[in-house]
C-alpha cells in the first residue's frame, strides 16, 4: 500500500459517536443522560475504514499469561441462521445461551431489527460492517460476556483466540439482511480475534505492534471493556450492550408520563431505554436519569426506579418509575405503602409499550400488578428496586 493510500485512509477514521439533536424540554435532559452514558460506555464510532481494517482492530492486546479456552460457541452447521433468527448458540459454564437477530416491535407496529441474547437484552443495529458490540449478562451468566460482530461480504470467518473458526452467518429479519458472527467468552480475558478475508488476503491479527507487514494498515480502537462492572449503586450494567463502530440504531423519544409539575420521558436507541424523571416547576428544578437493559415483548420486563432523592431517603421527594410492558397488558396497577393504587395504561413510543408514573415523597413502591384486557390479573410482583432497575418475568 502507498503512502498515499495509507494516508488517504487514515483521513477516513473519524472518532465521535452520532449525535441526537436536543428536541424541546423535558427531553433534553434524557437525551444528555443516554448521550453521557453510551459516550462512557461506547468508545470511539468510526467510518470507512478498509475492509479487513476495523475488524481486526477490535482485538485487545494478548496479555503475557497462558489464556483458558474461551467457552465454546458451536454455531449451525450452515452459514445462514437458523430458526428466530439464531446465528449462534452454545453452553457457557453450564449457561446455555443463543444470539439471534430478531424484531423487538410489539405486533401490529413496524419492525425493529435487534440482536438479543436468549430472547432479551436487545441491541437495536441496521445492517452494517465494521460494528462490534458485547455485553455481560452479570448473575444470569457469571463471568460470561457475549459478543457479535457486523461483517463485509468478502469476510468469510473470523478465528477466536487462534483456536476456533467461525464462520459468518446471514440472517434476515424486517426484509434486511444482517453477516454476523457471535461468541461467548470469559470476562477475564477479552476476545482476540483474527480476520479471514477474500481469498488472496492474509490472516490479519492486530497487535500491540500494529498489522503484519503484508497486510493493510490496522488502526487500534479504544478497547473495548470486558471486565467486569465495578459494583457501584448508582448504575448498572448488565443486559446492556456496548457498542463499537456504527452501528446505524435508529433512536425514538417520547414523553411516557407527565403531571402538573413533573414528567417522565423516555430515550429509546443502542445505549438502552434511558429514562429521565424531572419536576421542573419544583424547587431546584430536580431531575434523575438512568439505562436499563432493552427488552422483548416476550420477554422479561424492566422495572426502572428514579428517586428525586438519592441516596434514596436522604430528602423527602417523590420516586418515578417506568416499565417496558408486554402487549398482553392493558393496564398496570401500582399499589403504595399506604395502600393507595394508581391503574396506568401504557403509552407507545416507537412501536413499543411503556407505562409509567410517581410515587409521592414519603411514600414507597410495594407491589405491581400486570391486568390483562378483560382486568383479570395476570402477574404480581414485590420484588422491587428503590433505585436502578430489576427485571421480571409476567
Amino acid at each position: 500500500m502507498t503512502s498515499l493510500e495509507d494516508d488517504d485512509l487514515r483521513q477516513r477514521v473519524h472518532g465521535l459517536l452520532e449525535v441526537v439533536a436536543p428536541p424541546v424540554a423535558p427531553v433534553d435532559a434524557i437525551i444528555r443522560r443516554g448521550r453521557g452514558i453510551r459516550m462512557r460506555r461506547a468508545g470511539v464510532a468510526v467510518g470507512g475504514l478498509g475492509l479487513a481494517a476495523i475488524i481486526a482492530a477490535l482485538v485487545l492486546t494478548p496479555p503475557a499469561a497462558p489464556r483458558p479456552p474461551a467457552p465454546p460457541a458451536p454455531l449451525p452447521a450452515t452459514e445462514t441462521a437458523g430458526p428466530g433468527g439464531v446465528f449462534a448458540r452454545g453452553v457457557a459454564d453450564g449457561h446455555a445461551w443463543r444470539l439471534a437477530v430478531q424484531n423487538i416491535a410489539d405486533p401490529g407496529y413496524r419492525c425493529i431489527p435487534a440482536i438479543t441474547v436468549n430472547g432479551t437484552d436487545a441491541d437495536p443495529v441496521v445492517p452494517s460492517t465494521g460494528h462490534y458490540a458485547d455485553m455481560a449478562l452479570g448473575p444470569a451468566a457469571p463471568g460470561i460476556g457475549f459478543a457479535f460482530l457486523q461483517l463485509p461480504a468478502d469476510v468469510r470467518q473470523v478465528v477466536l483466540d487462534g483456536q476456533e473458526s467461525l464462520p459468518a452467518t446471514t440472517a434476515a429479519v424486517c426484509g434486511l439482511r444482517y453477516r454476523v458472527v457471535g461468541f461467548a467468552f470469559r470476562l477475564a480475558h477479552p476476545p482476540q480475534i483474527t480476520v479471514v478475508a477474500r481469498p488472496g488476503w492474509p490472516k490479519l491479527r492486530a497487535t500491540a505492534g500494529g498489522a503484519p507487514p503484508d497486510g493493510p494498515p490496522v488502526y487500534q480502537l479504544p478497547p473495548v471493556s470486558s471486565e467486569p462492572p465495578v459494583p457501584d449503586t448508582s448504575s448498572q450494567t448488565d443486559g446492556i450492550w456496548t457498542n463499537v463502530g456504527p452501528p446505524g440504531a435508529e433512536t425514538a423519544q417520547g414523553v411516557i408520563a407527565s403531571g402538573p409539575t413533573w414528567s417522565i420521558t423516555l430515550l429509546f436507541d443502542a445505549g438502552g431505554d434511558c429514562y429521565n424523571f424531572g419536576a421542573p416547576l419544583s424547587p431546584g428544578n430536580p431531575e434523575v436519569g438512568t439505562c436499563g437493559p432493552i427488552s422483548t415483548p416476550d420477554g422479561p420486563e424492566t422495572i426502572v426506579a428514579l428517586p428525586l432523592s438519592y441516596p434514596p431517603g436522604l430528602h423527602n421527594a417523590a420516586t418515578g418509575y417506568a416499565v417496558q410492558v408486554s402487549p398482553a397488558t392493558a393496564h398496570l396497577r401500582a399499589t403504595a405503602s399506604d395502600g393507595s393504587t394508581q391503574l396506568v395504561t401504557p403509552r407507545v413510543v416507537d412501536g413499543r409499550r411503556y407505562t409509567a408514573f410517581v410515587i409521592g415523597k414519603s411514600l414507597r413502591l410495594t407491589r405491581l400488578t400486570w391486568l390483562n384486557a378483560a382486568g383479570r390479573e395476570i402477574a404480581s410482583t414485590t420484588a422491587l428496586p428503590q433505585y436502578g432497575y430489576t427485571q421480571f418475568q409476567p
